[in-house]
């Protein structure tokens, strides 16, 4: 069973809502740059969002596809990353699942790093925090999940 890394009353379950309908898919593609391509265009298909909202999602996922490659296996040769996307009752939410930690480095928790505008990098959880709805961490099976939530627009009539 999957171990939270989070405050459980601030956050969102992972668990997907067996109540409503709802739409999700998972993929699994090799850890290299070239491959945010097939995230953004797999994050679009299923989620639906407009406008803004899509744009957001997009950046958050980068974010998090982009940490895989850099602090992870993921980003090694032959590594990979798997990204889930769930279309949920009034939200959508997105998992970034890791290849697991690099050879030689300690097990850690993704965490929000203070800002350093004079440092390159370091942003994706200081995005994904400001932005989500939700967001957490899960570890199991030596592989980290970070996942984050957007509530879908309300439409005004």
């Amino acid at each position: 069973m999957p171990r939270r890394t989070i405050d459980l009353g601030d956050r969102a379950p992972v668990v997907l809502d067996t109540s409503a309908q709802r739409v999700g898919v998972s993929v699994t593609v090799d850890g290299a740059a070239c491959q945010a391509a097939v995230l953004r265009r797999h994050l679009r298909t299923v989620a639906a969002l407009p406008g803004r909202a899509m744009d957001t999602l997009e950046r958050l996922a980068s974010e998090l596809f982009n940490n895989t490659l850099v602090h992870t296996r993921s980003g090694q040769p032959g590594g990979e990353v798997v990204i889930t996307v769930a279309r949920l009752e009034g939200r959508v939410q997105v998992k970034v699942t890791d290849g697991g930690r690099r050879p030689g480095t300690a097990v850690s928790t993704p965490h929000v790093r203070p800002v350093d505008p004079d440092r390159a990098g370091g942003w994706g959880l200081f995005l994904v925090d400001a932005e989500a709805s939700r967001w957490g961490t899960l570890h199991e099976g030596g592989r980290t999940t970070v996942w984050f939530e957007l509530d879908r627009p309300t439409v005004r009539g």
